[in-house]
Parts: structure tokens; sequence; C-alpha cells
């Protein structure tokens, strides 16, 4: 399979403290980093464009993050798919945009999707339109508003209901899981997971380091109080010295193989690990911070697969050891265990592919 690499740095400033922290402030906030957006903006639709242009395909699948791919599409004049693990872009009267920590906004749910995507379209709007004309060749304003022929959303109708007022275009197909290959674990790490009871599973994506490091510390002396093991993914945050036999610190760990081996999951709730905690069986705590990760949050606190969301400036070592008890409630347990033999069953991948072979079929003709 041939690919192209893509800069991934509007991606990377999304993930820095500095672009979190505007994105929980919103439109004022992401507004104030809209100059950087621009520059970098500039340099993603070049390479998007450098990439289609050598092959000139026939359809497109993309991610929203991938914000050349409907103009390329008209450009050439071919088909394209959306594919999001995230029900945004498609307004729904059921709940609000996913980005909006809301859990619901009465009747204007369905207008909060279209308020909320051309906000964020706005940011990238001038170096768009300015791309269109020079690099494209085409209008700086589209003469029909770019609609992908299809839309799939890779996540479980599980955990998310089809909303009744989605078209037949729309196709909700499960989180895709990818075969990993079996691979041995690094010698400490399965030593720790081999040597005791299942351990609580801590990952510190998402969260600034100072908080981070706060968490992990009194994460610890909340298991402590339990008896329980802790082992954190730590993303390369510095959370000091916590080593000890009860404790194990890594960088990150392989999900798949990981999270099946844990007792509990406390995460930052986006949609990757909220679908990987569910599958592995295991009742999850989510410590959201921004958009989506509230939104997951709710949806397991809602389902009764999790407690409800983490506060972590408010967290104290007895508040963590109450969540923990919460999650070995036998009642939330089998409610997660149901959840993951739903998730397990559900097509993913296969459905995905059917639903691209289809529209390539049409496209054929």
């Amino acid at each position: 399979m041939l690919y192209e690499p893509l800069p991934d740095d509007l991606l990377a400033l999304s993930e820095m403290h500095e672009g979190r922290r505007a994105l929980a402030a919103g439109g004022l906030g992401i507004g104030r980093l809209a100059q950087r957006i621009h520059a970098l903006t500039d340099a993603l639709l070049k390479s998007e464009w450098h990439a289609a242009h050598a092959f000139w395909p026939d359809l497109i699948v993309y991610h929203p993050k991938s914000i050349a791919s409907p103009h390329m599409a008209e450009r050439i004049g071919c088909r394209s798919i959306m594919a999001s693990p995230l029900p945004v872009h498609t307004p729904t009267s059921e709940f609000p945009t996913p980005i909006v920590p809301w859990r619901t906004l009465g009747p204007l749910n369905r207008l909060s999707h279209t308020v909320v995507e051309r906000h964020l379209m706005c940011l990238f709007s001038k170096p768009i339109l300015k791309w269109r004309r020079k690099t494209l060749g085409l209008p700086e304003h589209p003469r029909l508003r770019l609609a992908p022929d299809r839309k799939l959303y890779a996540y479980s109708r599980h955990l998310v209901p089809f909303p009744k007022d989605w078209g037949r275009h729309i196709h909700v197909t499960g989180a895709w899981w990818l075969q990993e290959p079996d691979c041995r674990l690094p010698a400490e790490l399965e030593r720790f997971l081999s040597v005791g009871a299942p351990p609580v599973y801590v990952a510190l994506a998402g969260l600034p380091e100072r908080l981070a490091h706060d968490l992990a510390h009194t994460t610890v002396r909340a298991a402590r109080m339990l008896g329980k093991r802790v082992l954190f993914a730590t993303a390369g945050r510095p959370i000091g010295t916590l080593r000890s036999s009860d404790v194990l610190a890594v960088a990150d760990v392989p999900l798949d193989q990981v999270l099946t081996r844990a007792d509990m999951i406390f995460h930052h709730g986006g949609a990757a690990s909220t679908a990987a905690a569910l599958r592995a069986g295991k009742p999850s705590a989510i410590h959201a911070a921004v958009g989506e990760e509230h939104f997951w949050a709710r949806r397991v606190h809602d389902l009764g697969a999790g407690p409800p969301p983490l506060k972590v400036k408010r967290l104290s070592a007895e508040g963590i050891a109450t969540f923990m008890r919460a999650m070995d409630a036998p009642v939330l347990r089998d409610k997660v265990r149901q959840l993951s033999s739903q998730m397990r069953d559900e097509g993913g991948i296969d459905d995905a592919v059917r639903v691209i072979e289809q529209l390539q079929r049409v496209v054929g003709r």
C-alpha cells in the first residue's frame, strides 16, 4: 500500500497544552491562535493536494481534519466519503454537537452542529479560499455546498444509538480494529502484569504535566487504600518517583494486549481510548477536559459502564477511591461485559469496506 505522509502540526497543536487551553476556552481562545493556524493550514493544503494530484483518485475517503479533501474531490470530479470516529458534521436533534460540553441544548441541538461546524471552518476559510483560486483553479466559493457521497462513523451504535433523523447515506459501522500481530511485551511490563492482581490502568495522555503529576500521586494513594496496584501509561508526562512493587510507569502500552489484563481504566476520553476500554470489558472513569471527551464521558456514565466524569483539579485520594469502589460494583461490571460483547460483534472495518466498495461500483458504471 502506497502512502504519502501529511504534516501533523495542526493535530499536534490541538494536543499541546496551549492548544487544549484554547479549545477549552471556546471561540475566543481558538481565535487567538488564528494566525498560527493559518500558517499551518497553508502547509497542510499544499501537502494534501500534492498527494492527490500525484495519482488522481476515483474516490477520496477522508477524516474531517483533512480539510482539503472536499475541495480536491470537486476539482478532480470524484466521489468522496467522510470517515470519523465521532458523530460530527451531521446535524441531529437527538444530541448537540459533541464538540460542546453540554448534555443537551433542547430545541437547539440540531442547530448546534451547524453553528460549530461553520465556526470551525471560519478558522480555515481565508487560506482555503486563496488555495482554491490559486492552486485548484476553482472559484473561491463553491457553487454548491460540498458534501460527501457517504459518511462512515467508526464508533459503536451501542455506545451512541443511530439518530432517527439521519439519512440512508450515513453508516455507523462500529470501531475499526486492526488485527494487531502478537508481540512480546517488554519484560518489566509482562512481569508486573503476571505477578499480582490485575492493576488499575491510568492513561495520562491529554493532561497538562502538572495535572498528570498530581493525578498520578493521588491515584497511587487511593489505590493503596483499597489494596490495588497501578499501571501508568505516562505519554511522556514526568510524574516523579513512584516506582515500587505495586506501581509501574511506562511511556505507552499496546492497548489490545494490556487493557484486558487490567482491573479498571482511567483515561481522558478520546474516541479511541473510550472504545478500547469498553471493548476490553473493563469499567472506566474519564477525566474529560475538552470537547468530545465530555461527550464520551457522559455516554459511558449514562450507559452504566462507568462513574460520572472526573474533575481532576478537585480530586483527592478519598475521591478517587470512591470512584474505584463504584467501578467494582457487580452491576456496573456486568453492564461493561455486555457492552464489550455487543461491540465485538459489530462489523467495523468489514462494514466500512462494504460501503466503500458499493460506492466504487456506482462510480464504475
